[in-house]
Order: structure tokens, then sequence, then C-alpha cells
């Protein structure tokens, strides 16, 4: 396993050396103290580059490489990078072989964003959440969320800007530049945020969405120290706009559950397979995430549905009287099952007719005042008013009516 290590460290090492050089840095392989050009305390680096660019002026750049495998002690390379940061044009780097790639060399050029471009970036988020695009907003936030994360890095010298994001998360939390709170917001955020980058494409819960903006818009500002008033001034405009947003987002999700669990309710209450559906809906649901907590709701909400319309059941002892004559009966009996259901349930509704908005009824332009037609699907339910008593004629098919009544003309279906 030792002899593996060092063939991965050193394969790294040789080909850094020889990009460096390619860029023409002058490098050299495990500098001895006096070749560093300030004293680091015993320290010896894997690679030393240097180069003398004509508007930069001096780049010099003084690298450690580890391999995965490898323990990174960061706490012990700080102190090294902070030392290396104090003389202009130097720049201390950690290089691993699970680095996120860059197009140039590290430490070549500025890799990062500058906060005013992150700003810059991060008010544009407001914009796809204006739209209800959440889940690009999500991926488009986590992206500046991670770019800030990096640039702080940089700016206190805790060489881990290259890091894998996980790697990079856990570091920045271990020297203090994450609270426990926010740490457990982030791990959160990054599930969800693999989820979508990989392609399991989901509807994103807007409360994450709020909880990574406001985390965002807490460490932008806290960050950002450098910047001026004016651009920390936009970055709490954007946030406040922001969080008005996904809370109205949440909202607007809240109230059209709360709809669809009313309606859901509802139409199951006058279902002969109320018990069934309710078993299969409660299965269907739990395989997502708080798919549980969902059905709980519906549940209740079902539970105080049912006690009301008991109560208002008991109250309707006038309900009308159905009775399928044998043409009816025999039409009901050939169905498939699920038009049988659909036809069931519209003649259970027909209970309350004249007040019954849960079907489509229309007056039936014949010589009797009293006959109607009930439009479910694509059939329709002939049948005779009289007395708080509908008698089922028949039960056809929408293209047998103009065949069997020679109304369809002068109904209006």
């Amino acid at each position: 396993m030792m002899e593996n290590t060092k063939s991965l460290h050193d394969e790294k090492v040789e080909s850094l050396i020889k990009k460096y050089r390619d860029q023409g840095f002058t490098v050299i392989q495990n500098p001895k103290a006096d070749q560093l050009p300030f004293d680091l305390d015993n320290y010896q680096p894997d690679i030393l580059a240097t180069k003398n660019e004509n508007e930069c002026g001096l780049i010099g750049l003084i690298i450690e490489v580890k391999t995965s495998i490898t323990p990174v002690s960061v706490e012990r390379l700080q102190s090294v990078a902070e030392e290396v940061s104090k003389h202009p044009g130097w720049r201390f780097l950690l290089v691993t072989l699970e680095d996120m790639e860059a197009e140039s060399l590290p430490g070549t050029c500025e890799e990062l964003p500058s906060w005013e471009e992150l700003i810059n970036y991060f008010s544009q988020v407001s914009k796809l959440i204006e739209n209800n695009n959440i889940e690009p907003a999500f991926l488009f936030l986590w992206s500046l969320f991670e770019g800030a994360l990096r640039k702080r890095a940089v700016d206190v010298s805790i060489p881990v800007e290259r890091l894998p994001a996980i790697k990079l998360i856990k570091s920045m939390y271990s020297l203090g530049e994450l609270s426990i709170s926010e740490f457990d917001i982030i791990q959160a955020c990054l599930e969800q945020r693999n989820r979508l980058a990989h392609g399991y494409i989901q509807k994103l819960d807007s409360e994450v969405l709020h909880k990574l903006v406001t985390l965002v818009v807490k460490l932008l500002i806290e960050w950002t120290s450098n910047i001026s008033e004016t651009e920390k001034i936009a970055v709490i405009q954007v946030s406040r706009l922001m969080a008005s947003m996904t809370k109205n987002i949440q909202e607007n999700t809240a109230q059209r559950n709360q709809k669809f669990q009313e309606i859901v309710v509802s139409e199951l209450h006058n279902h002969p397979k109320e018990k069934e559906i309710l078993a299969k809906i409660k299965h269907a649901v739990e395989k997502g995430e708080g798919g549980t907590n969902f059905f709980n709701e519906l549940q209740h909400l079902s539970d105080e549905y049912y006690d009301t319309s008991t109560e208002s059941k008991n109250q309707q002892v006038n309900k009308n009287e159905t009775v399928l004559d044998d043409n009816a009966q025999i039409a009901l009996d050939v169905l498939p099952t699920q038009e049988k259901e659909k036809i069931s349930y519209a003649i259970s509704c027909l209970e309350n007719f004249p007040d019954c908005s849960e079907i489509e009824v229309s007056k039936l332009n014949s010589s009797s005042d009293n006959d109607f037609i009930a439009k479910v699907g694509t059939y329709r339910i002939i049948f005779e008013f009289q007395s708080k008593k509908v008698t089922i004629i028949d039960i056809v098919n929408y293209k047998r009516i103009e065949m069997l009544y020679g109304l369809l003309e002068k109904a209006k279906v």
C-alpha cells in the first residue's frame, strides 16, 4: 500500500513539474530550506515554481502534493499558507489527486470569481425564483455558495479551495469557518444538489431553497469585509426579495396541497371503494420524501370531513330515491369495472339532484319536461326525475346516443 501511495504521489509531482516548465516556470523539486525565499520553519514542499510576468510581476508557488490515500492535516498546512500569503506574489497550494479540474494550472491565474462577481451572479438567482424555476435556482445558488466557500478559503489561507465539495465543506467546518447549524443545513442541501445534478430529477421542496438563500446571504455579508457598502446593501436587498419569493412559493404550495387534499377527501367519501383508494394513495405517497406526513394530513382531513358530512347526511332525510330500469341495469352490468365505478358514483350523486355539481347534467329536449341527461366521460346517463325519485332509463356510450334516441342534435351533450 505504501509503495502504491508513493507511486501515485511521484507521478503527480512529475506531471505538475512538466506542466509548469512548459508554461515557462522555473521549477525545483523538493527544495531545501536555503532554496526557499523565506523561512518556513523547516517545512519542505514538493515543488517550488517561480516565473516573472511583465504585467503581473513575480508569480511564486509553493506546492504540497497529497494523494487521496494520505490523510491531509489542513491545520498544519494552514500555518504555512498564512506565512506564504504575507509575501507579495507568493501563494501556497495544496494539490491532491481528487482536485476539482480547472482549465489552467493551479495558481497560474485567478480561478475563482471575485466577491463582486459572485454578488452579481447572486442577484440573478432571484429572476429564476420569480419565474418559479425552483430547481434551476437551487443549482445556480449552490454553485455560488461553493464558489464563495472556495473564495473564503483562499482569503483566510486555508489551502483547500481545490478539494471536492464534501471535503471542502468538512475542512472549512473543522477550522471554524462554518457553525454546526450551518454545516447541518449545507449537508442537507448537498444531498438535494447531488440528486438533481446527477440526473435524478425531482420536485424540490421550496423550504430547502429558502434555507440555502438565507445561509448564502449570511455568509456573503460575513465574508465580504473588503467589498463596498453599496455591494453589501445590494446583497441584503436581493436577499430580502428572494426570501419573500421563496416564502410566497411555500405558501402557494401549502395552499395547493390543502386544496388538493380537500378535493380528494370530498370525492372519496362518495366513492364505494374509499378505503381501498386511500390505502393505494398511502402506498404511493410513502415512496417519496414527506409522503407519510402528506397522508397523515389527508387522513386527518378525511376524518374531519367524515364527521361533518355524517352530521350533514343525518340532517338530509329527503334524499332522492334512485332506481335503475332493466335496460339501465343491463347496460351497467356489462360495463368494464373502471367505467362501472364511474357510473355508479355518478348515479349516487343524483341522489342530491338537482343539487349535484359533481357531474354535468342537462335538460333533455324531449316530449317530457322530466327527462335529463348526465355526462360521465364518454358515457351518458338518461334519467327521469319525479317526486324525489330518479329513474335511470339507460346508460349509453356517447356514440350510440343518436342511433338509440335520435336526439343527439336536440340534447345538450
